[in-house]
């Protein structure tokens, strides 16, 4: 079995000629029955020809209405409808079956003879006979195309199961999907073979024929319950789904050997019981599978596939004679809806774009319900007395008004829960985009991802920013990274309750496109707001720096060229806060410390400066330098004006983003609990709660000492 992992394409092609073997087979088998050139069907309780062989078109009237066939040896049998029925499964006990096997013997047997006598009446009431030599070999062209496609249909079933079971061989789902595989041919081949009988077979061949296709419908019932024990998860252990051959082949023995009562107990309720079986462990696996979205969209596959498959099957089959407003379906053409069925659950069990199929399976769950609801309603109309006609309309203007609103709300409570549109995000996006810092961007990015997806994962992506798309088979998505944000990755969308979608991906890739746009526009703003502050710049270097220069150079000499330079130094903090470059901490501190020293010895005053040896690399805003710079320069310019002091003490001190200034002096000051806030306190706790900071004053020791604290953005 080893090559079947490595040669899995061979192996089925194997199976396909294997397959093609066995249909030459089943059509040569067909062949071997004697042919009578005169095709008979069942109308109401008459039986009419329908069509007839070239030697015998003269002969026979077509539409002629079929009496009895007379044997060369005098023997008459009425032609019954029931002769010619596709199933005889139609019977409802066992001596009617048993009396329908031997009238089709009788029947073949007439057929071997030489010579028959087809008894008829034509149109007009007139009797008429025909004698006609059976062919002991039926023609290749006489098998109708529902032979073929039974055929067909069965096989197909086989190869996809066993095409499932190359690739997952270890899998016991798959192993249990192609014992259905393996069973449906076991069905549909000797029914093709007996449903397609011109008019009669041997009734021991079509008993076997009949027997094997109860056997096939019984183990792929079994094979079926044995799928949904075991997958998505294995509900008991493997040895224990040896029961259900055991009991449901005890039961088929009491079919076969007719040892029940009657067909409603030897065969149809136990395979309404294995579908019964079927679905109560269908409904088991979706409770176990809570929270494994992967697992149950497989399941949904196979719960929609078998409920299309199979509900098609028996509404074409026996919807007809519930309504009445439709012609029936061939049963042989009925089992090609089997094939939906396969591929369905086949797909599942592949795990094939399982992310696809959430929005289409509830479509057609919805678009069957509607169905199911009119011909319910129908039905009801009909039994109470109402004319057809009249009963279909009131069912499509009452399903009308009732369930499309019905299937709305519902569309919307289970489909549209997870659809989040553009115009809602805009402002979120708007908001990410100018966010100042990129940190801030990302945490804000990361919550809106959250708050559309609700992943139960979601980091940071190593792939191609660019790239995006559903992954894992729809357990993860892939978010393109997009400006300075990084891909994401994110895993178990709906907090572990849905698949991600291809929908999702689109979204997810026109959510990304839309936020760099809006990044894009920030970025030009910023582009020109920052070509405006230069331009400031310049002209404030250029003219009022100039004029400020000269001034300086004309009051050389007299005390008011200390107020020309504090303008300049003023002038200078201004034009550096316009330009958009950071400064280190340790290069402002030393701005500030050099411009201090210069300050406090003009003013014969001491300065201590203390910062700690180790402080945070953190950089400065422009804006942030300045402000801070102008409220130091305050600060020491009021200590200086106002106090007079010998000794002027900064203590700097930073942790993370943290900022702490204090300046303290020795000077005569009045107690600053007797101090009003003036202009200047006021500007600088102004200037201070921009930067999201604080100014406190206190005094001691012969001090007054004023502090200041901020975060450093």
């Amino acid at each position: 079995m080893r090559w079947l992992h490595k040669r899995p394409t061979y192996a089925l092609f194997l199976l396909l000629l294997g397959s093609l073997a066995l249909s030459v087979s089943a059509a040569w088998f067909a062949l071997q029955q004697p042919w009578l050139g005169a095709q008979m069907a069942a109308h109401g309780d008459k039986v009419r020809v329908v069509r007839v062989a070239a030697e015998l078109a003269k002969q026979i009237p077509k539409g002629a209405l079929v009496q009895r066939l007379v044997s060369a040896t005098g023997e008459s049998l009425a032609i019954l409808p029931t002769d010619l029925i596709e199933e005889p499964d139609f019977f409802d006990t066992y001596p009617l079956m048993a009396d329908f096997f031997s009238r089709q013997s009788a029947l073949h047997a007439m057929l071997r003879s030489p010579q028959v006598t087809l008894i008829w009446i034509d149109q007009n009431g007139v009797e008429g006979e025909t004698a006609i030599k059976p062919v002991d070999h039926r023609p290749l062209a006489d098998l109708p195309a529902v032979f073929w496609f039974q055929l067909f249909a069965g096989f197909a079933g086989f190869l996809i199961a066993a095409w499932v079971y190359l690739l997952r061989m270890d899998d016991w789902g798959a192993r249990m999907f192609a014992l259905t595989g393996l069973m449906f041919p076991v069905s549909t081949v000797p029914a093709a073979i007996y449903s397609t009988r011109e008019l009669a077979l041997s009734g021991d061949t079509f008993r076997v024929l009949a027997s094997l296709n109860h056997a096939g419908a019984f183990l792929f019932g079994c094979a079926l319950v044995a799928l949904f024990l075991t997958y998505p998860r294995m509900l008991v252990r493997p040895r224990t789904l040896l029961w259900l051959p055991t009991i449901f082949g005890a039961w088929l023995a009491a079919d076969v050997f007719r040892w029940a009562p009657d067909q409603d107990l030897g065969s149809r309720i136990p395979v309404m019981l294995e579908m019964l079986l079927a679905i109560l462990f269908s409904i088991v696996q979706w409770r176990k599978t809570r929270g494994q979205p992967l697992e149950r969209a497989a399941l949904r596959w196979f719960i929609l596939s078998i409920v299309v498959g199979c509900g098609l099957f028996v509404f074409s089959v026996y919807g007809p004679s519930v309504l009445g407003f439709f012609p029936a379906l061939s049963q042989g053409y009925a089992f090609g809806f089997f094939l939906i069925m396969y591929i369905g659950i086949a797909l599942g069990l592949r795990h094939y774009r399982l992310f696809d199929m959430d929005e289409w399976a509830y479509r057609v769950f919805l678009w069957v319900g509607g169905a199911s609801a009119v011909i319910a309603l129908d039905v009801v109309l009909i039994y109470t007395g109402l004319a057809q006609e009249a009963s279909l309309g009131i069912s499509l203007l009452v399903c009308g008004w009732l369930y499309f609103p019905f299937r709305q709300w519902l569309w919307q409570r289970i489909v549209n829960t997870h659809a989040p549109n553009f115009e809602s995000l805009l402002p979120e996006l708007s908001a990410i985009a100018f966010t100042t810092t990129v940190s801030e961007q990302q945490a804000r990015w990361e919550t809106l991802l959250q708050g559309i997806f609700d992943p139960l994962e979601m980091k940071q992506s190593a792939a191609d920013g660019t790239s995006g798309g559903v992954r894992e088979e729809g357990l993860g998505l892939q978010m393109p990274g997009c400006g300075r944000l990084p891909a994401y990755s994110m895993r178990y969308a709906g907090h572990g309750s849905r698949l991600f979608s291809t929908r999702d991906a689109v979204f997810a890739t026109s959510l990304s496109h839309l936020l760099e746009q809006v990044m894009s526009g920030r970025s030009s703003y910023e582009q020109g707001v920052t070509q405006e502050r230069l331009r400031i710049g310049r002209d404030l270097h250029d003219n009022i720096g100039a004029r400020l220069l000269k001034l300086i150079h004309h009051l050389r000499g007299s005390p008011n060229v200390e107020v020309a330079r504090d303008a300049m130094k003023d002038l200078r903090t201004a034009i550096a806060a316009l330009d958009a470059q950071p400064v280190p901490l340790l290069n402002a501190l030393a701005d500030w410390r050099a411009e201090a020293e210069g300050r406090c010895e003009a003013a014969n005053c001491q300065l201590r400066w203390q910062q700690p040896a180790q402080l945070p690399e953190l950089e400065l805003a422009p804006r942030t330098k300045a402000t801070l710079e102008s409220v130091m320069r305050e600060l020491i310019t009021n200590a200086l004006k106002h106090a007079a002091p010998g000794h002027i003490k900064v203590e700097i001190d930073s942790e993370a983003s943290y900022l702490r200034m204090g300046v303290s002096n020795d000077g005569d000051i009045a107690d600053p609990l007797t101090w009003k806030d003036g202009y200047g306190l006021r500007n600088l706790r102004g200037r201070l709660d921009e930067l999201g900071g604080s100014l406190s004053i206190a005094a001691g020791m012969n001090k007054v000492q004023l502090t200041i604290a901020c975060l450093i953005k």
